[in-house]
């Protein structure tokens, strides 16, 4: 796999973790998962209430790669299922993911990659409605000084890699995720400029339809 694919899908991936509405904590853990303690199970449970609020989100994103190099754009989503990553230039990358598909442009390579959104793990985390059940893993649930942080997993591929997501506490407060590989390389994002719950036009989810993009992002503006 070449640096740049392994990055566009680790971005695909990374991705879902901003839309993700955590349902609650399963009462029997997968094996490899984490015994999850009455503590751990409260902070997934206040997770599962912010995320549930969310419909839409917009932003800035800065993504730093396992190489140390770093890259900016814009962040769209809107669940279920659909989200718009843009990079800024001089990165000639785009992921969209339409509801259906997760389409991979690279503008460089004049390349374009479909992957089927239910044929991934992503389909779980991006659909109405997610609860946790044995299709999930939770590797374990971590505090700081005013952070928390929740490691998931695949539990039928667990050498595949972990998606992190980290938030901000007290108050709750979304603010990443880091993707870890099969090779053990991370990919970490990090959000700013948050808005939650914005009107954005359906069409910003349309790959291939670059007037009308054009046009909605105008009226972003």
């Amino acid at each position: 796999m070449t640096d740049r694919r392994r990055f566009l899908l680790a971005m695909a991936v990374a991705a879902t973790a901003a839309k993700l509405p955590l349902a609650a904590a399963y009462a029997a853990a997968p094996a490899g998962s984490a015994r999850l303690t009455e503590t751990d199970r409260a902070d997934l449970k206040r997770i599962a209430d912010y995320f549930n609020t969310v419909r839409s989100m917009q932003g800035r994103f800065l993504q730093v790669a396992p190489d140390g190099s770093a890259a900016e754009g814009k962040i769209y989503m809107t669940r279920p299922g659909r989200f718009r990553f843009e990079f800024d230039p001089p990165v000639p990358m785009l992921i969209v993911s339409d509801g259906a598909y997760i389409i991979m442009e690279d503008r460089e390579l004049k390349s374009v990659e479909r992957i089927p959104l239910g044929a991934t793990p992503l389909d779980l985390l991006l659909r109405e409605k997610v609860v946790f059940d044995d299709s999930v893993g939770i590797a374990r649930v971590e505090r700081g000084a005013a952070i928390l942080r929740v490691t998931l997993f695949a539990p039928e591929r667990p050498k595949e890699g972990a998606l992190t997501v980290v938030f901000g506490d007290r108050p709750l407060e979304f603010a990443g995720w880091t993707v870890t590989d099969a090779q053990g390389k991370d990919t970490a994002i990090t959000l700013s400029q948050v808005d939650v719950n914005p009107q954005i036009n359906p069409r910003l989810y349309t790959y291939g339809d670059r007037p009308a993009v054009e046009r909605a992002l105008q009226q972003r503006r």
